[in-house]
C-alpha cells in the first residue's frame, strides 16, 4: 500500500510539473504589440477599432493588443521621438503627409519581405495603384493602405431649406455669397448665433481643408514638379485674399476661427452653428454621433468644391488615406504583421465602412461591398477620387512647407501682416526650404 501512495504521488508531481512547464510555455509563447492611432481618441472610430482588435485577440490568442491613443496634432512629434530613442508602439497609423519623411528617416520598417510571404504583387493587386504612390519608394513597400477618400463640401440642407437656398454652391462667388446668407441670429436675442461656414486654421487637418480652397481655385501650394512654391500666382492670392475677408470682412465664419480643427469644426456643424464644413464621408458619421438630435443622416449633404467661374483646372479635391506602419524598433515583427494584415483585411474593411461610413483602399470592398454602392455619400465621393482629387505633395520637406504657409494664413487672419505680405513671406520662405 505504501509503494503504491509513493508511485501515486510521484505520478502527482510529474503531472504537476508538466502542467506548470506547459503553462510557463504558453506563457512564454505570449506576446503584446502596442498599436497607436489617433482615432483611438475619437468616441465612434475609437469603439470600431477596439471592437476590432478584441477580434484579434481572440483569434490569435497568443497575442495581446494594447491600445496608444495619440492627439493627431502631437503624434509625429511623439512618434519619431520614441523611434529615434529606440521605441515607440509596434504599429501605428498615419495620414500620406508625413510618410516619405519617415521612410527617408528610418522611422518605419521595409514590409515587402512580409509582402513576398503573402503573394507579393498579386497580393498588392486588390490595392488601388494611387493608394500605393504615398507607402512605395524605390519598389519597396513601407506601409499598407487602409483608407482612401476625397474631399469634398458637406452642407445642411435644412439650414440651407430655412434661408431659401436651393441648391449648394458650385462656385466661389456663390459659396461666398451663401455663407453671409447663412450668417444670421436664429433667436432673436440681437447676437449672431449661426455662422455660413468653417474652415480648419488649426494645425490638425488644416491641410485637407485649406488645399481645396487652393485647389477650388486653380491653384495649389506648389508647381506640378514639385520643386518651386506657387503660391506667387494669381489663383493662390485669390484663394488666400477670400478666406482673409471671410473672416474679417464677411464674419461669416465664427469667432475664434483660427483655433478651430477637425474635430471643433465638425462640432459647430453637429450643433447647427454652421451651414458648411469641408469632410468627407467620416463627417456624417462623427457630425451625426455628436448630436443624434441633428438626424445627419438625413440632413446632410455632400458637393463637389466650388470652383473659380470659368476654371480649367481638372484638380479640386485632395486626397486622404490613412496607411499602417510596422516601427522598425519592434521586438515583435511577426505579431505586428499579423495585427496590420488584420486589420487591413477586405472583412475589416466592410465593417470599417458599416461603423465609419469610410471607404477602403481595397478595389474588392469598394466594388463589391453592397452597403457601399448604395451610398449618396460614396457616390459623391467615388466621383471625386476618379476625376478630380489628387494627394499633397508627397516629399519629405511637405510638412515643414504646409507649417510655414499655415503660419502666414495665421498672421494675416491676426492682422499682423498684410495678406499679401503673408502670402509673399510663405512663398519665399517655402522656396528657401526646397532648395536646401
Amino acid at each position: 500500500m505504501r509503494k503504491f501512495n509513493v508511485k501515486l504521488t510521484s505520478i502527482i508531481i510529474l503531472a504537476l510539473g508538466l502542467i506548470f512547464f506547459s503553462g510557463g510555455a504558453a506563457s512564454a509563447k505570449q506576446v503584446t504589440v502596442s498599436y497607436s492611432d489617433w482615432q483611438l481618441a475619437q468616441d465612434i472610430w475609437g469603439r470600431s477599432l477596439r471592437e476590432a482588435i478584441a477580434e484579434f485577440e481572440r483569434l490569435n490568442p497568443g497575442i495581446k493588443v494594447k491600445t496608444e491613443p495619440v492627439a493627431l496634432g502631437q503624434r509625429d512629434v511623439k512618434f519619431t521621438t520614441a523611434i529615434r530613442g529606440g521605441k515607440g508602439p509596434d504599429v501605428f497609423a498615419l495620414d500620406a503627409n508625413p510618410v516619405k519623411q519617415y521612410i527617408k528617416e528610418g522611422w518605419v520598417k521595409d514590409l515587402t519581405p512580409f509582402i513576398e510571404r503573402e503573394g507579393g504583387k498579386k497580393w498588392l493587386a486588390d490595392f488601388y495603384p494611387v493608394s500605393l504612390m504615398p507607402v512605395t519608394e524605390n519598389g519597396k513597400t513601407y506601409g499598407v493602405p487602409k483608407n482612401v477618400v476625397a474631399m469634398v463640401l458637406v452642407y445642411n440642407s435644412e439650414i440651407f431649406k430655412k434661408a431659401g437656398i436651393q441648391s449648394p454652391p458650385k462656385t466661389w462667388k456663390e459659396f461666398r455669397e451663401i455663407a453671409k446668407k447663412l450668417t444670421k441670429d436664429t433667436d432673436g436675442d440681437g447676437k449672431i448665433d449661426q455662422w455660413g461656414v468653417t474652415l480648419v486654421l488649426a494645425k490638425a487637418c488644416f491641410d485637407l481643408r485649406f488645399s481645396v480652397v487652393l485647389r477650388g481655385h486653380g491653384g495649389d501650394f506648389l508647381t506640378p514638379d514639385w520643386k518651386h512654391s506657387n503660391l506667387n500666382s494669381p489663383e493662390a492670392r485669390e484663394a488666400f485674399n477670400m478666406v482673409v475677408d471671410m473672416i474679417l470682412k464677411d464674419r461669416s465664419m465664427p469667432p475664434g476661427v483660427s483655433q478651430v480643427d477637425c474635430n471643433g469644426a465638425r462640432r459647430l456643424m453637429a450643433h447647427k452653428k454652421v451651414g458648411m464644413i469641408f469632410g468627407t464621408m467620416w463627417t456624417i458619421t462623427e457630425v451625426s454621433g455628436m448630436n443624434p438630435d441633428l438626424h445627419g443622416w438625413k440632413v446632410l449633404e455632400m458637393a463637389p468644391v466650388p470652383q473659380t467661374e470659368g476654371s480649367q483646372s481638372k484638380i479640386r479635391s485632395t486626397l486622404y488615406q490613412k496607411s499602417l506602419f510596422m516601427n522598425p524598433n519592434t521586438k515583435h515583427p511577426e505579431a505586428a504583421w499579423k495585427l496590420i494584415k488584420f486589420l487591413t483585411a477586405k472583412k475589416q474593411m466592410e465593417k470599417w465602412f458599416v461603423d465609419n461610413n469610410m471607404l477602403s483602399c481595397r478595389r474588392s470592398v469598394n466594388e463589391s461591398f453592397a452597403p457601399i454602392l448604395q451610398s449618396k455619400y460614396a457616390a459623391v465621393v467615388t466621383e471625386e477620387i476618379d476625376k478630380h482629387a489628387a494627394f499633397l505633395p508627397l516629399m519629405p520637406k511637405w510638412p515643414e512647407c504646409l507649417e510655414t504657409f499655415r503660419q502666414s494664413l495665421q498672421a494675416a487672419v491676426a492682422k499682423t501682416k498684410t495678406p499679401d505680405q503673408a502670402l509673399m513671406d510663405a512663398h519665399n520662405k517655402i522656396e528657401a526650404i526646397l532648395s536646401r
